[in-house]
């Protein structure tokens, strides 16, 4: 059995900018950038798209009061079912 090829080459991450989408901890730095052919995956490049065009679509009903109690929700869950917060030593 052959290995598959691939390409393998470090770059900045400025080069990338119009291609990709780079998060903000990525952006002015060397990345390393793998490519392989999607002939041996069971990854179809419409999966590949609808998944980049799904990200984020949900932000707009996001509610950030409800976000701000988030982290306070389960501690108290915790505490009305046991008795004891979750960060206790029992």
């Amino acid at each position: 059995m052959d290995a598959m090829p691939f390409v393998r080459k470090i770059v900045n991450s400025d080069v990338l900018a119009g291609i990709i989408d780079i998060p903000e901890a990525l952006k002015n730095r060397k990345v390393e950038v793998l490519v392989f052919s999607l002939d041996d995956n069971n990854t179809t490049v419409s999966q590949i798209e609808k998944t980049k065009k799904a990200k984020g679509s949900l932000a707009k009903y996001k509610n950030t009061a409800l976000i701000e109690k988030e982290s306070a929700v389960w501690a108290e869950a915790v505490t009305e079912k046991n008795g004891h917060s979750s960060s206790e030593k029992v």
